[in-house]
């Protein structure tokens, strides 16, 4: 890995990271068929269509904020603007990777050259990060789920996948809090010997990080909520830009199905599993229509929803392209 980090350093490295990225860049504009954006016009109301994607857009500067506050609770001294850069870059790579991964894979990459000294500090931060991130998702989910269960307008299908859903993430939820609640050390011995030492003591490492500062943790999650909230605002009012009135409660359901989904690593950036678990629920609330007018706005929905990502993906390619990242750790206030 050494060797790996110090080619790409090099300038032949440096020139293949660029011209990678650059090649992304351009198939990605080559790809794309822009004529069929242009006849979307008149499609959609352009204030919400706006404010939608400056909503988007602010969860990313939210996003590195609440990472800088985890890894300097693990006593990384990296800048906020460095988190800036790494999580813009870290977006990029997320939309063009095999499902979530890429992201957390590019984070990780930049802790281990700018701060090779502190990797597993580094990298526990990035864990934290993306368990808060999920704590949140799933939360939501659950009370969604249950809020819904009992739903007499759902289909029955879909009023047992809630009952069912609702049922595994309830009990989920409180298992997972009461193990965390002890030490692994104190679980039953069963588990232990299921997961392994070497996975325990990992668990005991992030546990006792997290416990180490609370109140860093606690405004963490504050700062997750925030970014969530976002997303399911920027989504509802794409809805409405196209002529979906769509109740608020629902629309956060469908989002928190949709983001999930991409979780799965069976897709490049979650690209159409996204927009598809998104139309799903919504259809299974009975929001859209399987044809007519209503369909139409869907699917226009979903392209906006993309076309919304891919935005600020191309924000992080061209951050990636012209910036520098800085390789001295910054001084600690």
């Amino acid at each position: 890995m050494r060797a790996l980090f110090h080619f790409l350093e090099s300038r032949p490295g440096r020139i293949l990271r660029y011209g990678i990225s650059s090649a992304l860049l351009v198939g990605f504009v080559a790809f794309v068929d822009w004529g069929q954006f242009g006849r979307l016009r008149g499609q959609f109301s352009a204030g919400p269509v706006a404010l939608a994607v400056f909503l988007a857009g602010l969860s990313y500067p939210l996003h590195a904020w609440r990472w800088w506050m985890l890894y300097r609770a693990q006593g990384l001294t990296l800048s906020l603007s460095w988190s800036h850069m790494v999580t813009w870059i870290a977006n990029f790579y997320g939309a063009f990777l095999l499902g979530g991964l890429g992201g957390d894979a590019a984070r990780a990459f930049y802790v281990c050259r700018d701060a090779p000294d502190q990797k597993a500090a580094g990298l526990a931060s990035i864990a934290i990060d993306r368990l808060l991130g999920l704590l949140i998702l799933l939360a939501m989910a659950l009370a969604a789920f249950l809020a819904k269960a009992g739903d007499a307008t759902l289909a029955s299908q879909f009023r047992t996948f809630a009952q069912v859903g609702g049922g595994l993430l309830l009990v989920g939820t409180v298992g997972g809090t009461l193990l965390l609640a002890r030490a692994p050390r104190r679980w039953p011995q069963w588990l232990r010997n299921r997961l392994g030492q070497t996975a325990c003591a990992q668990v005991e490492d992030l546990r006792a990080r997290t416990l180490a500062a609370p109140g860093v943790h606690l405004w963490a999650f504050v700062l997750s909520t925030i970014v969530w909230l976002l997303d399911f605002v920027s989504v509802w009012l794409l809805a409405s830009g196209v002529g979906l009135r769509l109740p608020f409660f629902e629309t956060c359901i469908a989002v928190s199905v949709a983001y999930a989904s991409t979780a799965l690593p069976i897709s490049i950036g979650g690209h159409g599993v996204r927009e598809g678990a998104l139309l799903f629920v919504l259809g299974a609330f009975g929001l859209i229509a399987a044809e007519g007018p209503d369909r139409e706005r869907a699917l226009l929905l979903a392209v906006l929803v993309w076309a919304v990502t891919m935005i600020w993906s191309l924000v992080g390619g061209v951050v990636l392209v012209f910036t520098r990242q800085e390789r001295a750790p910054a001084p600690l206030p």
